[in-house]
């Protein structure tokens, strides 16, 4: 199982999974733009406002009828971040065409409500619908509260913000509270005006068919926009010139340690892949060193685990926290970290991370979904590898190298979330 690629257009291009083990198909589309604050808001709900109806489709009631015509199929909307970029994504999913009735096209038909979505959105005298506009902006503040409310996410966000203030990463992937309800129906009919002339269009699609309907629907789409689809770049901080640790108070049953560190490297580069076995090795999996020795032996924190964000080039260690620990806690995490630096790694902690690696990546393709998923993640890799491939290139990775990228860290950021003893979360 491997992807064909081929380009629509300029900046739009199709990737064909096929792969006969699945009832279902589906067809997404990565909508990238560049992370702005200007624009972040506006874009999060242009997302949401597309997949709740169209100039075909009016309204919830006729899009979920048709829906329901295709046996069930689905249409959704989410909104993520990819290094440096914005990701507004749409996808259809169904019944694949081999299991149909009477023979239907079910995935050139969601290709085709997919592109009513996209391209024939309701609209009147340049802006969209009033009441469909305020729906999706109570509901884009109803996420925010959401995460605010999630302490743990909240604290990775506060992070994020403070260590990369002056970047582009350091924008949220959906803007603030602030700028969504500023926002007019004008301001959304403009933002799908740049949407279509300007973002980067990346289609996947998985099910048992070769895709040539599917290509020859969004051809059709898109053969009359002059495009100037944007460069996809993500700018990576290679050295940490100003340590900072931050301190918030709140009322939360339990504190918060979030970690930044700049790793010095970042995907496509070559040394990426022995960063993300050395995050693994630190506290990916429950055979991680802050996991035993901080978590288990020490009992410093109820969670402590490290993540790789590989287009940017950071490495985030976060913790939840008793307050009076908060201190050891930190102590303890750099310290580990430093043995790292000093080449105490195992054997096993290698063979441990390496398998859970390698398990994960087959796991993942086990649905269309994560198929789908496993693909257009590796759109700004140097290479599109099968989960075979990647296991691979996994296994080949030695200690030397793991070593070596634990050498690269430095410590950028501390951010607290400090309990003012007051009740839970």
């Amino acid at each position: 199982m491997s992807i064909i690629q081929r380009e629509i257009c300029d900046g739009v291009t199709l990737g064909t999974i096929r792969d006969s083990r699945f009832k279902t198909m589906k067809l997404s589309v990565n909508m990238l733009l560049p992370l702005s604050e200007e624009t972040a808001a506006v874009n999060a709900l242009l997302c949401y406002v597309l997949v709740r109806s169209c100039e075909k489709y009016p309204d919830f009631t006729t899009l979920s009828r048709k829906l329901g015509s295709l046996y069930g199929a689905e249409l959704n909307g989410s909104v993520s971040k990819m290094g440096d970029m914005q990701c507004l994504n749409i996808s259809v999913g169904g019944l694949d065409d081999r299991y149909t009735i009477d023979k239907e096209q079910i995935s050139e038909e969601l290709t085709r409500l997919l592109c009513e979505v996209l391209f024939r959105p309701k609209v009147k005298d340049g802006a969209f619908y009033e009441l469909d506009v305020e729906q999706e902006k109570r509901q884009l503040l109803d996420t925010i509260d959401a995460e605010f409310n999630d302490k743990r996410a909240y604290a990775n966000q506060r992070l994020i913000e403070i260590m990369c203030e002056n970047e582009l990463y350091g924008v949220g992937r959906v803007g603030t509270k602030e700028q969504i309800s500023a926002l007019t129906t004008k301001d959304v009919y403009k933002a799908w005006q740049n949407l279509l002339l300007n973002a980067y269009f990346d289609f996947t699609y998985v099910g048992n068919s070769d895709g040539e309907q599917i290509a020859s629907v969004l051809e059709n789409s898109f053969k009359e926009i002059k495009r100037t689809p944007v460069e996809l770049s993500t700018d990576v901080v290679y050295t940490v010139f100003n340590q900072r640790e931050v301190v918030d108070e709140m009322d939360v049953a339990q504190s918060k340690l979030e970690i930044g560190f700049r790793t010095a490297c970042a995907e496509p580069e070559k040394e990426s892949l022995a960063t993300r076995l050395m995050c693994l090795i630190l506290g990916g999996t429950a055979s991680s060193k802050l996991f035993n020795n901080v978590r288990e032996k020490k009992s410093l924190c109820y969670y402590c685990a490290s993540r790789f964000a590989r287009l940017k080039g950071i490495m985030i260690v976060e913790s939840g926290v008793e307050t009076e620990n908060l201190e050891a806690a930190k102590e303890a995490i750099l310290a580990e970290v430093e043995d790292m630096k000093n080449g105490n790694v195992t054997d096993f902690e290698i063979e441990a991370a390496k398998l859970a690696a390698t398990n994960s990546f087959y796991g993942i393709i086990d649905t269309v979904s994560g198929t789908c998923n496993w693909y257009s993640s590796q759109l700004m890799d140097a290479t599109v590898d099968t989960p075979e491939q990647a296991a691979q290139k996994v296994n080949a990775v030695t200690k030397d190298e793991i070593i070596a990228a634990a050498k690269k860290l430095q410590l950028d950021t501390i951010y607290i979330l400090k309990s003012k003893g007051g009740e839970d979360e």
